[in-house]
């Protein structure tokens, strides 16, 4: 009762100011978790692209070819509107900087920068 009373006492437009401000700083979280979890979905997806890739090219120097397969396939992935800003040279270094740190965990355990 005590709570009631003492919420009666507040002014009707700093109640309806302090829900709408909650109800915002919600959905911006919100918002930013479900990208954060796209992005860890979409890594995961390139990974398992990666390693198709390393069974389907195998001949020595194929590199390249492995990374712009991986590419294509990871634009694929890519919500609609989230592919029209990302182009094929920024998803290039997204992949290679995945792949760059899959392997700095592989070789000892740890990311740590050991492989360059």
């Amino acid at each position: 009762m005590e709570l009631l009373k003492w919420l009666y006492q507040i002014p009707v437009p700093f109640l309806v100011l302090a829900i709408v401000v909650l109800v915002a700083v919600t959905l911006v979280i919100a918002i930013q978790y479900a990208k954060m979890k796209q992005l860890d979905g979409l890594r995961a997806d390139v990974y398992q692209l990666i390693l198709k890739a390393e069974h389907k090219f195998k001949e020595n120097g194929a590199g390249m070819q492995k990374l712009k397969w991986v590419v294509q396939q990871a634009r694929g992935l890519l919500p609609g509107w989230l592919s029209v800003f990302v182009s094929e040279e920024t998803l290039i270094n997204i992949i290679d900087k995945w792949f760059g740190a899959v392997k700095d965990l592989l070789d000892d355990g740890k990311v740590n920068g050991s492989q360059k």
